[in-house]
C-alpha cells in the first residue's frame, strides 16, 4: 500500500490521491496533523460547498466543521490519539445554502513508522435514503392509524359510533393530532350540508385540562378509539353547538361545496384568497387554517370532515390532509355499510311480516275451510230435519183443527210447540250456513252494529223495550264476512234483550280501544235488577239451555274465527256488562 503521508513531495501525494479518490462517489478528505486540508475529492467539495477542489486546499478543518457542525473539531485531538469518529444523519446546510443529510466517518492515518500523520475523513450523502426512510416510517405510522381505526369501525354498525370514532381518530395525538374536528352531513334532498357533531376543546384552558389528563393515561390510539366516550364526555357539547343547525348550501361559492363537488381534500391557509362565503365559515369556526375532506363513496355524497389546529397553531401539512381524506374514505365506507345493514334489517322485518302474514293467511284458510265444511254440514242436516218437522207440524195442526174433542189435544199442543222451537233452531243454522258463503271485506263496525240493531228492533215483541244504541265517533273498521258477523251480533243482542228487557234498561255502544273495536251491552235499573241481571247472564253464558247453547256456540265461534272475543265484565255501577270485540282494520298498515 502506498504511504501517502510519507511522500516527501506534496505534488506526488496529490497525484496519488486524485488518481485514487477524485471520482469516488463518497466525499473523501485528508488533513495533516495540524488540521489543514491537504486533499478532498469532487464529492466532498460539492457537499461542503466549494466550487473547486483547489479552493479548499490549505483551508482549516473548521471550514468543514462550520458546514457539518458535527463536533469534529472537538473530537480532532481524540482522533489524533488513535480513536475513530462517526456521526450519522446530520441535518445541515452547506456553504452555498443547499440542505443535505450526511454521515461523517473519520479515523487517524499512520505513517510506516506508526506515527499518526493526519486524518482521513469520509462524508456520505444520505439525503435521499433518509427521506425514503422517513417516508417509509410515516407510511407505516399512517397505515397503523388506518388499521386501528378500521379495526374499531368494523366492530360497530351504529352511525353515531362511526362518526365519533372517526373524529376521535382525527383529534387524538396518537392519531392525526388535530385540535378540533367537525362533521357535516348532506341532507336528504342533497342540497346542503348540515352540522352534526364536533370533537375537541372549546378553549385553550379546556385544551390544557384535557390534554394533561390524557397524557397521564398514556393510552394507545386503539384504546382511545374503543373508549371514544371518554373524549365524548370532555364537554364537546359546546363545540357541537357551534355547528348545530348550521346549513351550508352545496351550490354556494364555499370551500365546502368545492370539496364535495370535486371529491378532493382541500387545505385552507391564512395566505389563501377565498370567497366571502368561505371567509364566513372560517370566522364562525374561529380559525384561519382548515383541512377539509369530503366523505364520498361510489359517487354518493355523504358529507365532509373539517379539522384545524386553532389551539396550538401547528401548521397543517398536505400529507396530513391526505391522511384526513383517507379517514373520510373510511367514514364513507362505514356509513355505506351502516345503511346497507339498516336496509338488511328493514328487509328482515319485512320478511318477518310477510312470513307472519303467510302464517295468518294459512290459518285463515284453515278456518275458512273449517267454517265452510261446518256450513255445508249444518245446511245438509237442517234441510234433512226440516222436512220431517214440517210433516209432523202439518199433521198436528190437522188433528187440532178437526174440531173433534180429543183427550190428547194437550199433548198435541206440546208437540206443536216443540216442533216450532226445533224449526227456530233450524232457521238459525240455515242463516249461519247462508252467511258462510259470503266473502270477507272491509266493514264499518258502526254500520254493521246499526243494521243488526235495526233488525233486532224489528223482531222484538210489543212488550219488549228496544235497547238504546250509541255509535263511536271515529268510525272504526273491521275485516270479515258481513253476514257471519251480523248473524253473530244478532244472536248475542237477541239473547240478552229477550232475557233482560223486562228487568232493566239495556244500552249498547261501540268504541275503539287500542287495536280492538268493541260492542258493549250494558244494563241500568233498580237495585233488585242487579241480581236478576247476574243470574240471567250466568244462565246464558254459564249454563245455557239447548237452544241458547247452540246460538252461543255458533255466534262465539264466528267471533273467534274473525280474531275477536266475547265475555262478561264488571262496570262502575257494579252491574255486569257483555262485550264483543274484533281486531281494528287499518287498511293493511301496521299502526
Amino acid at each position: 500500500m502506498v504511504d501517502i503521508l510519507s511522500m516527501p513531495a506534496i505534488d506526488d501525494r496529490m497525484t496519488v490521491l486524485r488518481s485514487h479518490f477524485d471520482e469516488l462517489p463518497l466525499g473523501f478528505f485528508v488533513t495533516n496533523y495540524d488540521g489543514y486540508i491537504e486533499y478532498l475529492n469532487h464529492e466532498a467539495a460539492r457537499l461542503v460547498g466549494f466550487d473547486a477542489i483547489d479552493e479548499a486546499l490549505g483551508q482549516s478543518l473548521q471550514h468543514i466543521e462550520t458546514t457539518i457542525n458535527c463536533g469534529l473539531m472537538e473530537a480532532f485531538d481524540r482522533i489524533l490519539s488513535g480513536h475513530t469518529f462517526r456521526r450519522e444523519e446530520l441535518h445541515c446546510t452547506n456553504r452555498q445554502g443547499h440542505f443535505a443529510i450526511l454521515n461523517v466517518y473519520c479515523c487517524p492515518h499512520r505513517r510506516e513508522n506508526g506515527e499518526i500523520g493526519g486524518v482521513f475523513g469520509i462524508i456520505q450523502d444520505v439525503t435521499e435514503s433518509a427521506k425514503k426512510k422517513d417516508a417509509l416510517e410515516e407510511a407505516i405510522y399512517e397505515l397503523s392509524i388506518i388499521s386501528q381505526v378500521s379495526e374499531v369501525l368494523s366492530s360497530t354498525a351504529d352511525l353515531d359510533d362511526i362518526v365519533k370514532i372517526i373524529l376521535t381518530g382525527a383529534t387524538a395525538n396518537e392519531g392525526l393530532g388535530f385540535n378540533r374536528a367537525f362533521l357535516f352531513l348532506v341532507d336528504e334532498q342533497e342540497t346542503c350540508l348540515e352540522g352534526k357533531i364536533a370533537i375537541g376543546p372549546a378553549s385553550p384552558e379546556e385544551a390544557g385540562r384535557i390534554w394533561s389528563r390524557l397524557a397521564g393515561r398514556q393510552a394507545t390510539l386503539i384504546e382511545l378509539l374503543n373508549d371514544y366516550r371518554e373524549r365524548e364526555n370532555e364537554n364537546n357539547y359546546s363545540l357541537s353547538s357551534l355547528i348545530a343547525d348550521w346549513r351550508i348550501p352545496l351550490d354556494g361559492n364555499t370551500v365546502f361545496g368545492d370539496a364535495i363537488n370535486s371529491g378532493r381534500g382541500i387545505l385552507l391557509t391564512a395566505q389563501d384568497q377565498y370567497s366571502p362565503e368561505t371567509a364566513e365559515i372560517l370566522r364562525r369556526l374561529n380559525t384561519d387554517s382548515l383541512a377539509v375532506a369530503p366523505i364520498i363513496s361510489k359517487g354518493k355524497k355523504f358529507g365532509l370532515i373539517a379539522a384545524d389546529n386553532c389551539i396550538t397553531r401547528k401548521r397543517i401539512t398536505s400529507s396530513v390532509v391526505d391522511l384526513l381524506q383517507t379517514f373520510a374514505h373510511q367514514t364513507a365506507v362505514a356509513i355505506e355499510r351502516f345503511r346497507l345493514y339498516e336496509a338488511q334489517v328493514e328487509r328482515a322485518r319485512e320478511l318477518e311480516n310477510i312470513n307472519r302474514c303467510l302464517e295468518e293467511s294459512r290459518e285463515q284458510m284453515i278456518r275458512v275451510e273449517k267454517m265452510s265444511v261446518i256450513g255445508e254440514l249444518t245446511s245438509a242436516i237442517a234441510h234433512e230435519l226440516r222436512n220431517p218437522l214440517t210433516v209432523i207440524g202439518g199433521f198436528v195442526n190437522l188433528l187440532l183443527s178437526s174440531g173433534q174433542p180429543d183427550d190428547n189435544s194437550e199433548y198435541l199442543n206440546i208437540v206443536l210447540s216443540e216442533t216450532h222451537r226445533a224449526e227456530t233452531v233450524l232457521h238459525q243454522v240455515l242463516d249461519f250456513s247462508k252467511a258462510s258463503r259470503a266473502k270477507t271485506r272491509e266493514l264499518s263496525f258502526n254500520d254493521l252494529v246499526a243494521k243488526t240493531h235495526e233488525l233486532l228492533v224489528s223482531r222484538l215483541r210489543r212488550d219488549q223495550s228496544p235497547p238504546q244504541l250509541e255509535l263511536a265517533g271515529d268510525a272504526p273498521l273491521v275485516w270479515g264476512n258481513p253476514e257471519q258477523l251480523r248473524h253473530a251480533l244478532y244472536q248475542f243482542m237477541y239473547l240478552t234483550v229477550d232475557e233482560l228487557s223486562g228487568e232493566c234498561t239495556i244500552g249498547m255502544h261501540t268504541m275503539r280501544e287500542a287495536r280492538q273495536v268493541r260492542l258493549v251491552i250494558g244494563f241500568e235499573g233498580r237495585d233488585d235488577a242487579r241480581a236478576k241481571v247476574v243470574k240471567a247472564l250466568k244462565q246464558i253464558f254459564g249454563n245455557p239451555t239447548g237452544t241458547q247453547k247452540l246460538s252461543i256456540l255458533v255466534a262465539g265461534e264466528t267471533i273467534r274465527y274473525h280474531g275477536g272475543n266475547y265475555g262478561v265484565e264488571g262496570s262502575q255501577d257494579n252491574l255486569p256488562r257483555l262485550y264483543l270485540e274484533l281486531p281494528h282494520y287499518n287498511g293493511g298498515n301496521n299502526e
